[in-house]
């Protein structure tokens, strides 16, 4: 390929912006936008000092988290079942099995801890209220 040949398909294949990148942008204005807010109470409040951090936290990990769930539920209708090929030089590939493992295992994983997380938390309301002897609301769910 020629310099003549070969700038401009550089120059036309980075001018190219799919939608992830507009999704992206906005995740990290997001989280400097919360940064931002956090460090602001910050200054003004004590409480908020000790709090800044873990709100941060909170709101940069709730993004990648769904980030990585949605991005686990979407590879089952990206790839290309009949086509080998498509997929074989993906992470994980060349088996099928081996890309669902990289691209969908990171979801499945918050998934299954999230799902932990909520029944120990329903548990622990269970035996709070067993030990002081509180009924819940009418139309509590239980959570």
């Amino acid at each position: 390929m020629s310099l003549a040949t070969a700038v401009p398909a550089v120059l036309a294949s980075g001018s190219q912006h799919g939608p992830g990148s507009h999704v992206t942008g906005a995740a990290v204005l997001a989280v400097l936008a919360i940064a931002v807010i956090a460090a602001v109470a910050g200054l003004v409040s004590p409480r908020w000092r000790r709090r800044a951090p873990r709100a941060i936290g909170l709101a940069a990990g709730g993004l990648v988290a769904v980030y990585l769930v949605s991005r686990g539920i979407a590879e089952f209708w990206v790839v290309d079942y009949s086509n080998p090929a498509s997929y074989q030089h993906a992470w994980g590939g060349p088996s099928l099995a081996g890309v669902f493992a990289v691209h969908s295992g990171p979801g499945l994983a918050i998934v299954a801890a999230a799902a932990v997380w909520l029944h120990r938390r329903r548990a622990r309301r269970r035996q709070q209220r067993k030990l002081t002897g509180a009924r819940p609301l009418a139309g509590h769910i239980g959570l």
